[in-house]
């Protein structure tokens, strides 16, 4: 585990990879008894009528879970799950399995979108409520990607390709932003977009996710007076990188330690928010001979 500027946070992270080590390679019927007391019952239960509503050998818990194992086993193909599910019959003596893969796939086209959802806020509530606290904070973690999406017509509609790729030669491109828990790693939410909205953008609509006492922790790309101000009036801490287009001279300001500066920022005048002060102080730090600057809202040199 490569952790370039806080090598303190090494020996906490190795036991975490340690740990999805050992999920990876429980069964199915293991899976079931770790997560499944984190998951509502009667949201995996089957319904009173139309798909998923007969008892069967893919019920919508069982391909739920057939459904989660190659999320943790990528090169697990839906030939090895059908295996699976073969010998956990064979085990408990019950009606034989056919080893084609077809009625396995229909039964996970069948997984509802909206259940999946409602599942991961389930277990985003319930494991946030058991977590730790750092320094009387409640850490959430802002981060983003893309992921390249199937080459279909709706797909290049709603999230278009690069164009600087040619027609039929590339892939439709979404970007997305998740809120994440450092307790725990659940992610509590997340936003999509395609190439012409900025993660900031993004961001906007997840803001609802912080609240009083919160710290909100993310790289430089999040580093701007606007969200640190929207996020100050919802009584969030902020920890980010500096941003490369800031200068970090620790000369300036008021002084609060030893490589630590008490700065003031001001309002750009691009940004038209009303709500937002004409200037805010902010915390600048530098850590490991200054390679890295962070920017926060934390005052407190204690802190």
């Amino acid at each position: 585990m490569h952790t370039p500027f806080f090598p303190q946070f090494r020996a906490r992270l190795a036991a975490l990879g340690q740990r999805v080590q050992t999920v990876r390679q429980q069964s199915l019927p293991q899976l079931d008894l770790l997560f499944g007391p984190l998951l509502p019952a009667w949201l995996l239960s089957q319904t009173e009528e139309g798909p998923n509503s007969r008892e069967q050998i893919y019920t919508l818990r069982r391909t739920f879970f057939g459904f989660l194992y190659p999320v943790l086993n990528p090169a697990c193909s839906g030939r090895e799950i059908v295996r699976l599910i073969q010998a956990l019959f064979a085990l408990v003596r019950a009606r034989r399995v056919s080893k084609e893969t077809g009625a396995y796939c229909q039964a996970r086209d069948r997984l509802p979108l909206d259940i999946l959802a409602r599942l991961r806020c389930a277990v985003a509530a319930r494991v946030e409520k058991a977590s730790q606290r750092w320094k009387e904070f409640s850490v959430k973690v802002i981060d983003g990607t893309g992921i390249s999406l199937p080459d279909t017509p709706e797909n290049q509609g709603a999230y278009p390709q690069s164009r600087e790729q040619k027609r039929g030669c590339g892939f439709p491109f979404m970007k997305v932003v998740g809120v994440f828990s450092l307790a725990t790693g659940a992610l509590l939410d997340y936003a999509k977009g395609n190439k012409h909205q900025h993660e900031l953008s993004l961001l906007h609509g997840l803001l609802d996710q912080f609240k009083p006492g919160d710290l909100a922790l993310a790289d430089r790309g999040f580093s701007c007076y606007t969200l640190l101000a929207l996020l100050w009036m919802q009584q969030v801490h902020c920890l980010f990188r500096l941003h490369h287009a800031r200068k970090g001279d620790l000369r300036k300001g008021k002084r609060l330690g030893r490589n630590d500066r008490l700065l003031v920022w001001q309002k750009p005048q691009i940004t038209h928010d009303m709500r937002l002060e004409s200037q805010g102080c902010v915390n600048v730090s530098g850590f490991v001979n200054n390679c890295c600057l962070t920017t926060s809202t934390i005052w407190d040199g204690n802190s």
